[in-house]
């Protein structure tokens, strides 16, 4: 959590944003709790925390673990020590006030990110060959975008496991079977692999997205 508070803080500092950065967050196992459970935890974590964060000081964004529906809940937590403040989150809900495409942007900046790399060297995203470690909001949507640019997936992973196929990955399929499996792990359409061994898997650009 300390590295990636550190990270933050580099990253409000290049794009010029007036925080320091932050990170916070809870060691546990969200696949294994209820919503009525996620949704307990969330409002007791955001009355401890609430005077630490606001519009002007320190705003939470979903993370691993974490969504749109989370990010309701500390608003609806917080408002009631503060006042109805939606500014307060971002990623929440479309009818709280959230940005349409908000779950795709940090995805379609690695997807953008890895275009402008390959072009340095007179490459496009098409006909590549990529792995991509890590398969939540950012991964997924990176393999999305890149796939329907033309690249093929080889290779995923997330906390569940990792698969391989080295004629490519159905990436439609995929994020159907997670939707329902909540991970990778199981997927048919690809050879289950150590999640370690995916790094050094033959492509031509590998993405680390956890």
């Amino acid at each position: 959590m300390n590295a990636l508070a550190q990270l933050m803080t580099w990253k409000t500092a290049v794009a010029k944003i007036p925080y320091g950065g932050a990170k916070g967050g809870i060691g546990c196992d969200t696949s294994k709790l209820s919503v009525t459970e996620l949704e307990r935890l969330t409002r007791v974590f955001t009355h401890k925390i609430h005077d630490l964060i606001g519009i002007h000081t320190d705003v939470p964004a979903p993370d691993m673990g974490t969504g749109p529906q989370t990010m309701a809940w500390i608003l609806d937590e917080y408002s009631k020590f503060h006042g109805y403040s939606p500014a307060v989150v971002t990623g929440k809900p479309i009818d709280l006030g959230g940005s349409l495409g908000r779950d795709a942007v940090t995805g379609r900046g690695v997807m953008f990110g890895t275009e402008a790399l390959l072009n340095e060297h007179g490459k496009s995203i098409s006909g590549q060959r990529f792995v991509i470690q890590g398969f939540g909001n950012v991964g997924s949507w990176a393999a999305k975008l890149i796939s329907e640019q033309g690249g093929k997936i080889v290779a995923v992973s997330d906390i569940t496991g990792a698969i391989k196929n080295k004629d490519g990955i159905d990436i439609e399929s995929v994020l159907n079977y997670t939707k329902e499996h909540r991970g990778v792990k199981g997927f048919h359409g690809a050879h289950p692999v150590d999640a370690n061994s995916i790094l050094v898997e033959d492509c031509d650009t590998l993405i680390p997205a956890r």
